[in-house]
């Protein structure tokens, strides 16, 4: 029971210190700091600092953004020109004209050549080339589907993703293998593919 107690203690003791995270900022100055616990703060030394989100966040000092853990510790160097908050273990990040995803180990998942870059969906990242064509790569960096397609490629599970080339619609898996090949008008995320004036159930 003591034991119990103790582990208890450490707990909400810990959720204690995660929820005082706090910004601060300086009387005299734009610049901010972080308030660590009822005693610590950091030195006024940011220009932004955001919420702190699967216990890191974003901090600025000038033009460009780092990462930080809950103890203000830095993460990683200044060198992104967009940053944001981590969401299930990944952030988007981007230089001055490209986008890429963050891992939880602070990896870049894609090299910064990339238009935009989205969060991934059932490991998979959708991604547009700076030629405004989709394509897909997993969160190992290994890309799925080709940069062919018109719109970004609609992730309903691996099996089934609704993608359009030019005017038309189909769908792949997530290995680029034809589930239902491009010639449809419309495909509706619920399974109803529009052809020929008239509507077809595909799953």
């Amino acid at each position: 029971m003591k034991g119990f107690i103790i582990v208890l203690l450490c707990t909400v003791g810990h959720q204690c210190f995660a929820q005082f995270w706090e910004v601060i900022s300086h009387p005299n100055s734009h610049k901010k700091a972080i308030q660590l616990d009822t005693l610590n703060h950091t030195d006024y030394i940011y220009t932004e600092v955001s919420e702190l989100s699967e216990r890191k966040a974003y901090v600025s000092q000038g033009d460009l953004y780092a990462y930080v853990d809950e103890a203000g510790v830095e993460l990683t160097p200044y060198v992104f020109a967009e940053a944001n908050n981590f969401i299930k273990g990944y952030a988007i990040v981007g230089d001055s004209f490209n986008q890429s995803v963050l891992n939880a180990q602070m990896q870049l998942i894609l090299p910064f050549e990339y238009a935009r870059a989205r969060l991934p969906i059932y490991g998979l990242i959708v991604v547009q080339s700076h030629e405004g064509l989709w394509g897909l790569f997993d969160t190992t960096g290994i890309q799925r589907l080709p940069f062919v397609y018109y719109l970004p490629p609609l992730i309903l599970n691996l099996e089934q993703i609704i993608v359009r080339k030019e005017e038309e619609y189909g769908v792949v898996n997530d290995c680029n293998e034809v589930v239902f090949n491009t010639g449809y008008q419309y495909i509706s995320p619920g399974g109803l593919g529009y052809k020929s004036g008239k509507y077809l159930r595909l799953f």
